[in-house]
């Protein structure tokens, strides 16, 4: 179940590369994180209000710092996103798996396996031919991208540390709420960012990008770490440029090649190794 949690949350932050492409023809990125947060928020309102002993005041602080890591990516990742395609987005963004072994290292002192070591590179190469062509970048939204993709590891590593089957849900609506009051008050300081969507397909990328692609995929990516931890849940999150390629391919009409088969085989392949690495530690602990 936490592995089809997770691949659940990877399908709908697989779409929402396109969602947010679509959305930024019309508006500007801090308008559509605002709008796409507030959505998140308020959608997960009444579950909050309504659920017994929902806020512990322990959690705030965390929820804090989440809510930063998590404003901090996704405005890098969005700026990003103005300048080069979904694909090289989704591709950049995946070098997230290789920042998680650094502060693995950094924090156990312990060196990666190597099947860790393997299940990355093959994550990484799959990605490589998954994204196959991008022609002439730009070296700027690669960069922004790039610190997305530090900030990605950060977070997952950080929520590890609060996770638990009672905190997935309040961590999840705080980050939404934070997120939402982070870019409110840069649309504040800078009136000159704050775009009213207009267009029905800008109001539509952002109530799916808010309710499906921000509440329900945190939720639901928050459920299955607190089974699978950081490092496979890592390596699954893999899955979303999966999905954000052929989303691209679908909804942008970016090409998509022979070998990007290849790539994506090779990347369930890895997905496929810790599967099984879980269910053999499962089946230790039940004998």
């Amino acid at each position: 179940m936490p592995i089809l949690f997770m691949i659940l949350a990877t399908v709908l932050w697989g779409v929402s590369f396109l969602l947010a492409k679509l959305a930024l023809q019309e508006i500007s990125t801090s308008s559509f994180l605002f709008f796409r947060y507030a959505v998140a928020a308020v959608s997960l309102l009444p579950f909050f209000l309504f659920q017994p002993k929902s806020l512990n005041r322990k959690l705030i602080k965390p929820g804090i710092y989440l809510s930063l890591l998590q404003a901090a990516l996704m405005f890098a990742q969005t700026i990003g996103l103005e300048t080069i395609s979904a694909s090289l987005s989704s591709f950049v963004s995946g070098f997230y798996i290789v920042f998680v072994l650094l502060i693995r290292f950094i924090i156990t002192k312990k060196l990666p396996t190597a099947v860790d070591i393997i299940t990355s590179l093959l994550c990484l190469a799959g990605l490589g031919l998954l994204t196959n062509s991008f022609g002439h970048p730009d070296p700027v939204g690669i960069g922004y991208t790039f610190i997305c993709a530090l900030f990605i590891a950060i977070h997952i590593y950080l929520l590890d540390q609060y996770l638990n089957e009672d905190t997935a849900f309040t961590l999840t609506f705080l980050q939404m709420v934070g997120i939402m009051i982070i870019f409110g008050c840069v649309l504040l300081c800078n009136h000159d960012l704050f775009q009213f969507p207009r267009k029905l397909l800008t109001w539509g990328s952002i109530l799916v990008a808010g309710i499906g692609c921000s509440s329900v995929a945190y939720w639901l990516a928050a459920k299955a770490q607190t089974k699978l931890g950081a490092f496979k849940t890592s390596i699954i999150l893999m899955l979303e440029p999966v999905f954000a390629t052929l989303f691209a391919y679908l909804g942008l009409g970016e090409t998509l090649y022979p070998m990007s088969f290849v790539g994506i085989g090779m990347i369930l392949i890895a997905i496929g190794i810790i599967n099984w690495r879980l269910a053999q530690g499962q089946s230790k602990t039940s004998h």
